[in-house]
């Protein structure tokens, strides 16, 4: 170890020489005159000016005190971080006498120096009792106490490799049984329709064939399963001819743990919304609601049709945003849509939407903290989907939901 700065509290001044040597480093921190700096009763700081160590700008602290009823107090030292930047070290203090001998050393714990003018003093890291006055006394060099700091940067913290553990490999698994012929013991034949040729004969276009398990249909789409009835040693034929082998491929998939990529839900909205409706496939019923709400842009030209759709399928997320465009149009939809063919039952989604809209421009009544009267569809959904409940329904009956299970 060599010195790394000198830093003189009354004349002389310091000069600084940084000097790195194993990774530690050291300042010399000379109080000249130390038995004239007169303690006081309670605490008196003196502050050094300041100097450079391990790339930040320190100053060093004496404490000098005394006990009411003592001639003899403590000194503490401390280190305080000037610099704008956190730093964590190894450091201690020492004190010599004029023989170079160590009188009194501390070496402490590496501690993390928070930037300059942090709150709670955690730019400060020191010890409050180091020796006493008298002691330090004793120590001087023609009357100069010589305090030695030394710091090195603290190590990174090495945590323990982690352990490789693979990923429970059950819903791969589940995955991998899509489409199983082997171990299938339902047969969907989907797609059927009948056509004319050009020659304007009756033609059939083949099915397409997908395979299945009952006991998965059972918990992914128990609509599905019911169409299966009950399995015995043979496999289970089943026909669908009211959804295309395509959207029909995205939906068995799903149940399978598989997901729909976002341009195919883009593009299948709503034939996706229709199929998982009619199977009893509510999450993806909703995802592909939310796909539609998310890339559709309501106009006063296609509000009525989205509307009826929503409340046909009773697609509440798509309700709200309808409802919404209306209460911020209502001028231009007054003028423009004739709302004598509008669905029954909106009075409830229009107040709440007419509600927060008030509410956002800072003209509404606050709301009780849990009135689900006003609540956005999708956290009621939200709320619902905590209690471990069926989250696919309307505005009033996620609300009735919520006020029986509260």
């Amino acid at each position: 170890m060599s010195l790394s700065a000198v830093v003189d509290v009354r004349t002389p001044s310091a000069g600084l020489l940084e000097w790195n040597s194993r990774g530690w480093v050291k300042a010399e921190v000379r109080y000249h005159g130390f038995a004239g700096l007169s303690p006081v009763i309670g605490r008196g700081l003196i502050k050094s000016p300041e100097f450079t160590c391990v790339g930040c700008q320190w100053c060093l602290l004496v404490l000098l005190s005394v006990h009411p009823t003592s001639d003899d107090g403590m000194v503490g030292v401390f280190l305080h971080n000037m610099s704008a930047k956190d730093i964590k070290i190894v450091y201690g203090f020492c004190v010599k006498d004029s023989d170079g001998k160590e009188v009194n050393h501390r070496l402490l714990r590496p501690h993390t120096f928070s930037r300059k003018g942090t709150p709670g003093n955690k730019d400060i890291g020191g010890v409050v009792k180091v020796a006493k006055r008298s002691t330090m006394i004793d120590s001087l060099v023609d009357g100069t106490l010589i305090i030695e700091v030394r710091m090195k940067l603290a190590k990174p913290t090495e945590t323990p490799p982690t352990a490789f553990v693979p990923e429970n490999p059950f819903c791969n698994i589940i995955q991998q049984m899509f489409m199983d012929e082997k171990t299938a013991d339902i047969v969907f034949e989907v797609g059927e329709k009948k056509g004319w040729s050009n020659a304007r004969k009756k033609a059939k276009t083949s099915p397409a064939t997908f395979y299945a398990h009952q006991l998965i249909l059972q918990k992914g789409s128990s609509t599905l399963a019911e169409l299966c009835g009950s399995v015995g040693e043979e496999t289970t034929q089943v026909s669908i001819t009211d959804v295309t082998p395509d959207i029909f491929h995205h939906l068995l998939h799903y149940v399978y743990g598989g997901k729909v990529a976002e341009d195919d839900l883009k593009a299948n909205s709503k034939d996706l919304i229709d199929a998982a409706d009619k199977y009893g496939i509510s999450n993806l019923k909703l995802e592909a609601e939310a796909c539609f709400v998310n890339s559709t842009k309501i106009s006063v030209e296609n509000m009525m049709e989205h509307l009826l759709y929503a409340d046909a399928k009773n697609c509440a997320l798509m309700k709200e945003s309808v409802i919404d465009f209306i209460v911020e149009n209502k001028f231009e939809v007054l003028e423009k849509v004739s709302l004598k063919d509008a669905p029954g039952g909106l009075l409830a989604d229009v107040l709440a939407a007419v509600a927060r809209e008030e509410k956002k421009n800072g003209n509404g009544k606050e709301a009780k903290k849990d009135n689900f009267s006003t609540m956005r569809i999708s956290d009621l959904r939200r709320k619902v989907h905590e209690k471990g409940l069926d989250i696919d329904g309307s505005r009033e009956t996620l609300i009735a939901t919520l006020k029986e299970h509260s």
